[in-house]
């Protein structure tokens, strides 16, 4: 993820990375194609402004309930002129990423153990967040 850039540039160049809490890990590792490494996030956040969309860890992804844009199977727009979107609401949905990359069937039930293990990691998230907020501007 983009967040990782810093502390990966960081790294490369010998820089010091602010005192302040990042959320970006350093994965030269990983770029470098060493065998064996492993992301070091134990879980990637999506959100969309101040909203948790949903949890990403390993194979599973999470979404948490939301209302997003959608053409629902429709082209773009013709002539310059884009579609409407149809406004649609989500509600906690389970994905196995490895086998279903177009998150069509919401494995939730069959696996309530990891929706309540990311339902935990993603209110986590949402505390830490809370907790380190700085003014605009503001390190």
């Amino acid at each position: 993820m983009t967040i990782d850039w810093l502390p990966t540039i960081a790294r490369l160049t010998n820089t010091k990375l602010p005192k302040h809490k990042i959320d970006g890990k350093d994965i030269w590792p990983l770029m470098a194609g060493k065998t064996g490494e492993k992301s070091p996030h134990e879980a990637l956040y999506l959100y969309y402004r101040d909203s948790l969309h949903a949890v990403r860890s390993g194979k599973w992804k999470l979404h948490f309930p939301h209302s997003y844009r959608t053409l629902a199977g429709r082209r773009g727009g013709t002539g310059g002129q884009p579609e409407k979107g149809d406004r649609v609401r989500t509600g906690w949905a389970l994905y196995d990423m490895e086998r279903d990359i177009g998150e069509l069937y919401d494995v939730a039930k069959e696996y309530p153990d990891i929706v309540e293990r990311l339902k935990k990691l993603g209110k986590k998230s949402i505390e830490e967040i809370k907790r380190n907020r700085r003014e605009p501007g503001r390190l």
